[in-house]
């Protein structure tokens, strides 16, 4: 039901809110009213388009059952550091040294934990920037990208379209500096006030990871123009791709500038553990750190649950000899898998190196290239029990690409995957399609 901004009840920005259609959230409550079960309920939708990590769930259970990790203090029943408890903020700092930055040491004073990535992207849009400012993304990118600064903040977020190449996946979507630039450029000569550009890497949806003289570039132009420069590595200990060169921002020991440079994590993806709500941003800001402190107040994570996982990142051996180890061992064996079966059927697919998600085109199985067929591929999917999200989703300018997360349970990959190849092979056998998609 559309509200109308004549409702006395709403202020006016609550009643843009409450309009915006939200196509994430949306589609996964309707996939999990009727979700798929092998037993119970095998003609169910199977979410391959939630992107939720499984594959390590037995393992994760059984760690967080242990006494430790959930075990009651009365502590835990008053009030605490917002910002963080110094216990989960220095498990934080230290997990991030080890794996990603141990030449270049993480301090617990310089992190912030809040409930959840989003939050903690909604709380940089606070801090960064004003009503109607400009903030610069690549895309494809993860949709919400754009709601968590835009929704509550009004921040004014504008699309580097980083293009398609025909019949090359791998050279599709690429980011260059000059790109980077250019859009400045523009955004300024239109006299709009630039304020930040957010790097997701590695990138969702594409699994790619960005190259550390690119990062670097991007850096040197934000601080050229007293831009914010934002990396969101939520995805960061999820590369399975032993050859990818993946460089955290956190480990550039000399970025050009330290006060304008701000790093996003989370242990929803890597950790499975998106119900825990344990967001972390890095920031070497006194002023920002100042800011994100006194708004961590409406944004914190409960105690207990900071304390389950400070467990689990102390415990070194399990989190980084088991836990960590094996997720990548096991997302490169259901990435491989998934890309075999795709390619097997001449679909066109980009390589990944990290995250959950392959992406792939069906554009050639599509009657015309537009964003309507798009849907209309997608509901034609829906309908046959499988749940995936379309690209246009992610500001993906061609039609045709869909994300898919191959980190569901074997059994729901098969499933997911059948159903998929079974619409595509229909879509060809009923000539719906140009006769190059064959």
């Amino acid at each position: 039901m559309l509200i109308t901004g004549t409702d006395s009840v709403l202020s006016r920005r609550a009643t843009e809110t409450v309009n915006i259609d939200e196509f994430l959230f949306t589609h996964f409550a309707k996939a999990e009213a009727n979700l798929f079960h092998a037993k119970d309920n095998p003609g169910g939708i199977v979410n391959m388009g939630t992107a939720v990590n499984r594959v390590m769930e037995e393992e994760l259970a059984e760690r967080l059952t242990n006494s430790d990790a959930l075990r009651f203090d009365q502590r835990y029943q008053h009030y605490f550091n917002p910002s963080g408890v110094l216990e989960l903020r220095q498990a934080v700092a230290d997990t991030l040294t080890r794996q990603l930055a141990p030449d270049n040491p993480v301090s617990p004073d310089n992190l912030v934990i809040m409930n959840g990535a989003t939050s903690c992207l909604d709380a940089l849009a606070y801090a960064l920037c004003d009503p109607g400012d400009v903030l610069l993304t690549p895309t494809p990118v993860y949709a919400r990208i754009f709601s968590d600064f835009e929704e509550r903040c009004q921040v004014d977020v504008m699309p580097i379209v980083c293009k398609a190449v025909p019949d090359n996946a791998g050279e599709s979507f690429q980011l260059c500096k000059e790109a980077v630039e250019d859009k400045i450029v523009e955004a300024l000569s239109a006299k709009r006030r630039v304020r930040a550009f957010i790097l997701v890497n590695p990138n969702n949806p594409l699994g790619d990871v960005y190259p550390p003289s690119l990062i670097l570039d991007i850096m040197k132009i934000c601080a050229k123009y007293e831009m914010h420069f934002i990396c969101d590595e939520i995805y960061s200990l999820s590369v399975f791709d032993e050859d990818a060169n993946f460089h955290s921002v956190l480990s550039f020991k000399d970025v050009p500038d330290p006060e304008r440079t701000h790093f996003i994590w989370a242990m929803s993806k890597d950790f499975a553990l998106a119900g825990f709500r344990t967001g972390v941003i890095h920031t070497r800001s006194s002023s920002v750190k100042k800011c994100l402190d006194a708004v961590a107040v409406y944004q914190s994570t409960p105690a207990l649950i900071q304390h389950a996982s400070a467990t689990l990142l102390s415990d070194k051996a399990w989190c980084d000899d088991l836990y960590l180890k094996i997720n990548r061992q096991r997302l490169r064996e259901r990435y491989t898998r998934c890309l075999a079966k795709l390619k097997g059927a001449g679909i066109n697919v980009r390589k990944a190196k990290a995250g959950l998600f392959i992406w792939f085109n069906l554009g050639p199985y599509l009657r015309s290239r537009t964003k309507e067929d798009e849907m209309d591929l997608f509901r034609e999917l829906l309908e046959r029990g499988v749940y995936m999200v379309p690209g246009t989703q992610f500001y993906c300018e061609e039609p045709g690409w869909f994300r898919a997360i191959f980190a569901v349970s074997e059994v729901e990959l098969e499933e997911g995957l059948k159903r998929i190849l079974q619409v595509v092979e229909e879509r060809k056998q009923k000539g719906q399609v140009p006769s190059r998609a064959a």
